[in-house]
């Protein structure tokens, strides 16, 4: 992370919004974005441009480039409710009703009960604090009370994932964003 290229970087977003002249506030997110590499600042502050009508905020900042490297790379993504309901539903499905099936399954293993493969480590925590037997032995008329179950499983574990990312920059003991996603840029 090289300073002096962020607070260009940052004078310039200020720049587009009219408010290239506060080097207090311009200093003031350089300092708070020290935690963001100048490579991956760079590029969420020109998506931010062309996206915000308004001057974005640190949160913002911070919000888009963790977005930015979800696009990069599908597991550091936060999937919608939705994406993630289609594959723990997929996921049941095969297990099961089909068992073990595809290319990638042993011999011994092929058609009968496992685990499917998740995603990410989001999707896998939420079916395993539900419980994934729990899931696939749920009636049909439970099936709306688990769906609204695990939702809020997948939506606490995701802002507590946020929450102790945030957490750990602030005290010291972490960065802004996993160095597994500052190797994307690279």
């Amino acid at each position: 992370m090289d300073k002096t290229t962020n607070a260009k970087i940052i004078a310039s977003m200020f720049a587009c919004y009219g408010q290239g002249q506060d080097g207090v506030r311009i200093a003031a997110y350089t300092n708070m974005l020290s935690g963001i590499p100048t490579e991956i600042l760079s590029r969420v502050s020109k998506k931010l441009i062309l996206e915000s009508k308004f001057l974005p905020t640190v949160a913002d900042i911070v919000e888009a480039s963790r977005s930015l490297i979800g696009t990069m790379d599908e597991s550091f993504r936060v999937k919608p409710w939705g994406e993630v309901q289609k594959e723990i539903q997929s996921g049941i499905t095969r297990t099961w009703f089909h068992g073990c099936l595809g290319e990638d399954v042993p011999d011994e293993l092929y058609g009968k009960s496992c685990e499917p493969k998740w995603s990410n480590e989001d999707v896998r925590q939420t079916v395993e604090a539900y419980g994934f037997e729990n899931i696939g032995k749920a009636k049909v008329d439970e099936m709306p009370i688990v769906w609204s179950q695990l939702w809020k499983i997948y939506e606490s574990i995701c802002n507590r994932k946020k929450e102790e990312s945030v957490n750990n920059y602030v005290l010291g003991e972490g960065k802004l964003l996993d160095d597994k996603c500052i190797k994307l840029i690279g």
